[in-house]
């Protein structure tokens, strides 16, 4: 289970770094965020299907005391955060599939908030919240992103 969560993070970090270089990286980077959806929708699957036996109220208890260990606060509304944040990686993959000229031309304020929101919620689950082994690939994962990111790259270059 947790080997589809560190995939998850591998498959958008590629992506991060391989989309608006080329049309054939661009092609590779939305098959990576294809996959790392995917992935991460496998792995939400398969926690629900082992770990909590498809009892809601078990997975938002635990997530919020998950939350309440790492820091303090035993908030129940994590997993639904979890669950907007993939609603909006499928629009976000569904999009770029469906008109990629569109998608790469979308307002660059959109697109760093995007990368922000992205960044925060991976930071969350493959670092924060992750166990040891996990930790280490999100570690790798986020710096790649941080480092190579063309989004940032351009962001840097010009305050647009």
């Amino acid at each position: 289970m947790r080997l589809s969560a560190i995939l998850a993070t591998v498959g958008w970090a590629a992506a991060e770094v391989l989309m608006r270089r080329s049309p054939a990286s661009d092609l590779l980077a939305r098959a990576s965020s294809t996959a790392g959806l995917a992935l991460a929708l496998v792995h939400v699957f398969l926690a629900f299907h082992f770990v909590y036996a498809w009892d809601h109220e078990a997975a938002v208890t635990a997530t919020a005391r998950q939350t309440a260990a790492v820091v303090g606060w035993g908030w129940r509304g994590g997993i639904f955060v979890n669950y907007v944040f993939l609603g909006l990686w499928l629009a976000d993959v569904c999009w770029w599939w469906a008109d990629p000229g569109s998608h790469l031309s979308r307002p660059p304020r959109l697109e760093r908030a995007r990368l922000s929101l992205f960044t925060f919620m991976f930071v969350n689950a493959a670092i924060v919240f992750a166990p040891a082994p996990g930790r280490l690939a999100g570690i790798a994962a986020l710096t790649a992103v941080l480092l190579g990111s063309p989004v940032i790259r351009r962001s840097s270059a010009s305050p647009a």
